[in-house]
């Protein structure tokens, strides 16, 4: 066993995540060798952790080889409260996975604020994945009935007006929503309308 954890050692390791809980015998070796072992239970976070360091899950504690071996600028323990967390830490701009500590005074505050940042990241992900989509609360609607309004304007006859009374109805949705709200309608879109201006 000391063996093998002088293994890692001479590999460069610093680290070692496992799933499953070390013996005392291991801890005892990776304590002399001074390598660090953390434990985490969830294959969800384990498969995470590797997704961010660019490390390979192995199924049997064996020696890994170069392509294998993840990397991590810098790994801590810390604690956020009473709770002590450890942290990997990579000091780069592009981050594969982000870690976001919330804190409430009660649980239905925390799954409230749990919930609005779930919807805001996987909003981001659908519009990185997919670009068609456009701005909501009726800004969308204002810029087309302004678009539509200036080309009847460019229209002969009778037809104008079909258009122009189309590019009014435009106006529904953002007073709908204004209403819907509690807002003053009238003001929120000469608002929108000044602002598309």
């Amino acid at each position: 066993l000391e063996a093998q954890i002088k293994a890692f050692v001479d590999l460069g390791v610093n680290v070692v995540v496992s799933q499953g809980k070390p013996g005392d015998m291991a801890m005892h070796f990776a304590n002399k060798h001074g390598l660090m072992v953390v434990r985490v239970m969830s294959k969800f976070d384990l498969r995470r952790l590797c997704n961010s360091t660019n490390a390979t899950a192995l199924p049997t504690m064996t020696v890994p080889s170069k392509e294998e071996l993840g990397a991590c600028d810098l790994v801590h323990v810390t604690e956020v409260g009473d709770v002590a967390l450890t942290v990997f830490q990579q000091n780069r701009q592009e981050n594969a996975i982000s870690t976001v500590v919330v804190r409430g005074s009660t649980d239905n505050v925390l799954d409230d604020i749990e919930r609005a940042i779930d919807d805001g990241v996987n909003t981001f992900k659908a519009l990185t994945k997919d670009p068609r989509f456009v701005p909501g609360a009726g800004a969308t609607e204002v810029e087309l009935a302004l678009q539509l309004a200036s080309y009847s304007r460019t229209i002969p006859g009778i037809q104008q007006y079909a258009i122009k009374k189309y590019a009014d109805s435009l106006e529904a949705f953002p007073r709908t929503l204004a209403d819907n709200a509690g807002v003053k309608a009238n003001e929120l879109v000469s608002k929108l309308y000044a602002a598309h201006q």
